[in-house]
């Protein structure tokens, strides 16, 4: 598994873990909030059906007073202690939370009616006279009937809505203990998983990386003997191979200037760079080649022009001046690249006014347009200005541009264009393009490529290192260089580079 998808299932699963600690939380408040609101039902419950309750015996003491004191006014108090317990018995009801709990209102109320329903009668019989009939009906029927039966279903209700409370505290202390449970099991959970990514981060990345930086300083001090673990299948695993590679790579080139630098022949020097890719050597190491190929060249005719003094052979000498002249064109070539150059990726970026940069690279060239008689063009469009390049790097790469176009004309005639634009159409971002075309002699499509890896172009002229050099400033940039070209027709080269302004 790489980097990205062990460092995403660490940290998802401490998120889920997080998320699922903010859910119980949010669940285990919820519970709370609702076991609360339902204390506080039965515990109203309860007391209304004791406000109830309470009425109702007011209301019989007004009745025994009409019996015993024969209080005119006592019927009248019976009625208005009454008259509120109707709405308390709506009430009552409607904080029933199941049909169980609402048959018990119902219970309440039918004994409540039968009570007073009784009561009434009484208050009927005495004021009609019949003292004794209401005496018997108290006697016989309301107390020992419809008042105890009242008295009966008030008192279970009273019961059962504290059961009902005892249930909802248990069920809030099995809640809070489920929430704690739960909340401990994450809380495990997450600082498990934190030590694991403290010991990841520690063992598989931030080791690593030290090694990596280790091995960084030791070549930077020109120790190229240590190697990093390949065996690793991550991005670091990859970081380590191509290291690994590098380190191969300077180790070889390094020999070869050493060999150079020793006088060795050319033979040990092709050699071992025979074991590396000639193409990727650098600038440096092509010209130590050179130097060294020079040398031997400069020695074999020092030592052929004696023995041809002596027998004559005018000829080999010719032959081996002629050598010697396109080693120095060579060599030439590559110090005239190396000293203008230097380090050509090391950019020195500002802001640089591209229509002043173009106008300058054609004026170096003016004098030869007018005598190989080339027509030439500037195209540029009114958006483009100032951009923020390394303008040295950038004059001198196209105007190997403009050079290369001026060789693949004929010496006489031909025409040359330059256009530069902003291009907003092709990519998120803005791109600076600027092309440049002739009307030369091209080049077919699978020799393009070759341009840039052969050691001679296509058309077997001088080593093709400015046109590497100026691909290298181009993609250095965050660019890209391409070339379009047909034979007989010319050929156009394509310069993309971030719009990127001060």
């Amino acid at each position: 598994m790489n980097l990205r998808k062990k460092l995403f299932t660490l940290f998802g699963s401490l998120a889920l873990l997080a998320l699922a600690s903010g859910g119980v939380t949010s669940w285990a408040i919820a519970q709370w909030h609702n076991s609360e609101d339902k204390l506080q039902e039965h515990y109203h419950r309860s007391l209304l059906a004791l406000e109830v309750k309470s009425q109702t015996f007011r209301a019989m003491k007004e009745l025994l007073d009409e019996v015993v004191e024969e209080d005119e006014h006592a019927r009248e108090d019976f009625e208005s202690i009454l008259a509120p317990v109707e709405d308390l018995l709506k009430r009552w009801d409607d904080l029933a939370h199941n049909e169980a709990e609402r048959r018990q209102v119902q219970q309440v109320r039918n004994a409540y009616s039968n009570l007073v329903k009784a009561a009434r009668t009484v208050f009927d019989l005495m004021e009609a006279g019949r003292e004794q009939a209401a005496l018997e009906l108290i006697d016989n029927e309301l107390e020992e009937v419809y008042f105890l039966a009242f008295e009966r279903v008030t008192v279970e209700a009273v019961e059962s809505d504290r059961q009902n409370r005892e249930i909802i505290l248990a069920e809030t202390r099995r809640t809070r203990q489920t929430s704690q449970f739960v909340l401990m099991l994450s809380a495990f959970g997450i600082l498990s998983l934190v030590l694991l990514l403290a010991a990841y981060l520690s063992a598989d990345l931030f080791t690593p990386l030290q090694e990596t930086e280790a091995a960084l300083d030791d070549v930077s001090l020109g120790n190229f003997q240590r190697r990093l673990d390949e065996e690793r299948k991550d991005e670091l695993g990859a970081i380590n191979r191509a290291f690994n590679r590098m380190v191969e790579s300077v180790l070889k080139r390094e020999q070869v200037m050493e060999l150079a630098g020793e006088g060795h022949a050319p033979n040990d020097i092709q050699s071992l760079l025979n074991k590396t890719d000639w193409n990727d050597a650098p600038s440096r190491l092509t010209l130590h080649t050179l130097v060294s190929q020079l040398r031997s060249h400069v020695s074999q005719l020092s030592k052929d022009d004696v023995k041809d003094n002596v027998n004559g052979g005018g000829a080999v000498v010719a032959t081996q001046k002629q050598t010697l002249i396109e080693q120095v064109d060579k060599l030439l070539q590559v110090v005239m690249r190396v000293t203008e150059f230097g380090f050509p990726l090391d950019l020195n970026l500002a802001s640089t006014d591209i229509r002043a940069l173009l106008h300058e690279i054609l004026l170096r060239f003016h004098d030869e347009f007018i005598t190989r008689n080339i027509s030439f063009e500037l195209c540029l469009t009114p958006e483009v200005d100032n951009a923020v390049v390394d303008r040295l790097k950038l004059r001198e790469a196209l105007g190997e541009l403009v050079r290369n176009a001026l060789s693949a004309l004929p010496e006489k005639g031909g025409r040359l264009g330059i256009r530069a634009a902003l291009d907003t159409q092709t990519t998120e971002a803005a791109q600076l393009l600027i092309e440049v075309a002739d009307d030369g002699v091209g080049i077919e499509k699978p020799l393009i490529e070759q341009v840039f890896v052969n050691a001679e172009n296509a058309f077997k002229q001088r080593p093709n290192v400015g046109l590497k050099l100026t691909k290298a400033i181009i993609e250095q940039h965050g660019g890209s260089l391409n070339i379009d070209s047909a034979p007989s027709v010319g050929t156009m080269v394509q310069v993309r580079l971030p719009w990127r302004q001060a």
